[in-house]
């Protein structure tokens, strides 16, 4: 779970935009999620899509992805077996609102509109 001092105004009030924050704030964490709207991959698949990303450090926070509803686990029993995760159904939802980022960005962030709108401002 999200430390709930992350999730609460400074009263000790839940704010559901800091919880979302602290999750998505999280580093890796977004990354994860926008390989995974494409469907099911396997760990070294994820690792590779992901790029960066130290083996720990994913399956720390796909464990936690995973206690938060958002991933879940499927071991494939083949000889040898092996470990397959994809989004929830609250995972999709992530993935559609981290979407609507994505196109904001590319509206608003685009290194030379940024900067052309630096520039007129000074």
């Amino acid at each position: 779970m999200i430390e709930s001092k992350l999730s609460t105004t400074p009263d000790g009030a839940y704010c559901p935009i800091r919880a979302t924050l602290a999750l998505v704030g999280q580093k890796w964490v977004p990354h994860i999620v926008y390989q995974l709207v494409g469907g099911k991959l396997r760990f070294n698949e994820l690792a590779a899509e992901i790029g960066g990303c130290n083996s720990r450090t994913l399956r720390d926070r796909l464990t936690f992805l995973e206690a938060e509803g958002i991933v879940t686990r499927h071991i494939v029993a083949t000889m040898p077996p092996w470990v397959e995760y994809e989004l929830t159904d609250r995972g999709r939802e992530l993935g559609a609102a981290l979407a609507s980022l994505e196109r904001w960005g590319e509206r608003h962030m685009r290194r030379d509109s940024a900067r052309s709108e630096v520039s007129a401002e000074h």
